[in-house]
């Protein structure tokens, strides 16, 4: 069990790569106690651990399209850090929610024309917009018969 004091000493660090990255022999990878500053450029942003079981810190919103969907108003929303899968879980409320802006999820097809029509998502943290582009957070739909 780690208490509270070493918990707000330490800090985690994921670098992930895209494609470009993989192809030129970078690999993603996760750091704990440090960061690798060979592969980060920019500011540093510090957010508290709210949940310090699953590193949980305070969501403000996920837009989408650079469009709110007000997932987090009127309640104390926390993301997760999870770096067993490559996929993101939210709970119900999130996906009646990303349902009724006409967001797909895995549950929820949404019929489109192009899959870049949903745009960038955005996770609003600490006030900060951390995004990624529609080729980082979707996927092609699977045929029915691949189902």
């Amino acid at each position: 069990m780690m208490d509270q004091k070493l918990l707000k000493n330490n800090i985690f660090s994921f670098y992930m790569t895209n494609k470009q990255a993989d192809l030129a022999g970078l690999k993603s990878d996760m750091t704990f106690g440090y960061y690798d500053k060979e592969k980060f450029k920019g500011e540093m942003h510090w957010n508290d651990v709210k949940y310090k079981y699953m590193y949980g810190v305070k969501l403000d919103d996920i837009l989408f399209n650079g469009k709110s969907t007000d997932v987090c108003k009127g309640r104390e929303c926390l993301i997760t850090f999870d770096s067993g899968t490559s996929l993101m879980s939210v709970p119900k409320f999130a996906t009646k929610n990303f349902m009724e802006h006409g967001i797909p999820t895995a549950d929820n097809v949404v019929k489109c024309k192009d899959e870049k029509d949903f745009g960038d998502m955005t996770l609003v943290i600490g006030g900060k917009n951390y995004t990624q582009t529609n080729e980082e957070w979707m996927f092609p739909a699977k045929s029915p018969e691949l189902a």
